[in-house]
């Protein structure tokens, strides 16, 4: 398998992630799979068994961005390959869209995980949507949120995946966190855009060069 892009400790492959999954073992899952809303055309429902698979590949979390509508769905399939479960919470700050009759203010992220470990603190992030970007996606999800998410479900050094890595924002929190973090993306489009943000992305002054 050629890495797509491959640079300190970050590596982006282009293709399924059904053919990477087998293969794979990290510290952590952080990850953000099609809803099935079909808000854009590719928007469609994850498998049962890819979300298992994507449990699996990880030694301690797997953690799940979700819709309301497929919150079951996602437990169910977790559980089925005996998963225990948590719902967090993105409580989005600045969301003022409509989805069916509701005004949704929050996105479920389902935890799964494996004992010993444990996500300690609070279940809750509050994060404003991202609304003005130069990233080329439909759905971009903020980097403080999936690195809230990769400091609770790793320690500096060990390794993320992010198996529907899109523009990579899993990837840029996890370089910023300095976690080494695999991404698999079946858009080259989006496999591009992701390595021009992480070739871009500086380390924040706190975190020392």
């Amino acid at each position: 398998m050629t890495p797509y892009y491959e640079h300190a400790g970050i590596t982006i492959y282009h293709g399924d992630c059904r053919e990477f999954l087998p293969y794979v073992s990290v510290d952590a899952v952080v990850t953000d799979p099609p809803y099935g809303t079909q808000v854009v055309e590719w928007d469609r429902p994850v498998a049962s068994e890819i979300l298992g698979a994507c449990f699996l590949a990880s030694r301690g979390y797997a953690t799940f961005f979700c819709s309301n509508t497929r919150l079951v769905h996602t437990l169910n399939a977790l559980k089925a390959v005996g998963a225990d479960t948590w719902v967090a919470v993105w409580h989005k700050s600045n969301s003022m869209g409509f989805e069916r009759h509701f005004a949704p203010q929050w996105t479920p992220i389902v935890i799964a995980y494996k004992k010993p470990r444990r996500f300690w603190g609070k279940d809750l992030c509050d994060c404003p949507m991202v609304v003005h970007t130069g990233v080329a996606h439909p759905t971009p999800k903020p980097v403080t949120v999936t690195g809230w998410l990769i400091a609770k479900s790793t320690a500096v050094g060990e390794s993320v995946l992010d198996p529907f890595c899109g523009s990579g924002t899993t990837l840029v929190a996890a370089k910023n966190l300095r976690r080494c973090a695999i991404g698999i993306e079946i858009e080259e489009r989006y496999c591009e855009i992701a390595a021009q943000r992480l070739a871009q992305e500086v380390l924040p002054l706190e975190l020392g060069a």
